[in-house]
């Protein structure tokens, strides 16, 4: 496994504990909880910081391990192919987010137009909603791109 595959591997275990832990903080089923504006906060902080040490954790110790397994001159090779990769990986999530967001929009506007009890409505006009999709969107869509990585790489 190269070097990438294990910093995306990685990346995506550190993402889905982080969306696991911000759902815990704002869901209680699968409903969104209003919650004060510090906790949505210090959610927000533990969620970043959380994330950023993470990856700082797999990227220096996938690099180390290589280092040690392959010698110093394996440390630095990124060839044309890890390029392509990086770049259909963030194209394949930004396509994601793009979709996400349409859905939740249309969403939005058909359940104000055509209330009805078919559709169960979605409970993100408040503060907390809001924050929880937002935060979540965003996870979701790197966890989207580790896993076309980790797909593109196979292929």
């Amino acid at each position: 496994m190269a070097r990438t595959e294990i910093r995306a591997f990685g990346s995506l275990i550190i993402a889905g504990f982080v969306l696991w832990f911000i759902q815990m903080r704002f869901l209680d089923g699968w409903q969104v909880v209003d919650v004060r504006a510090g906790h949505m906060l210090s959610t927000y902080v533990i969620a970043t910081i959380g994330m950023i040490v993470g990856e700082i954790v797999v990227t220096a110790g996938s690099t180390i391990g290589e280092t040690m397994l392959n010698g110093a001159a394996a440390a630095n090779v990124e060839d044309e192919r890890d390029q392509m990769i990086a770049r259909r990986a963030e194209l394949i999530s930004h396509w994601f987010l793009i979709a996400v967001v349409n859905v939740l929009v249309l969403q939005l506007i058909l359940q104000d137009a055509y209330p009805s009890p078919l559709f169960t409505p979605l409970a993100i006009i408040s503060t907390s909603g809001v924050i929880f999709t937002l935060l979540a969107l965003l996870f979701a869509a790197h966890i989207v791109k580790m896993i076309a990585t980790l797909v593109l790489y196979r292929l």
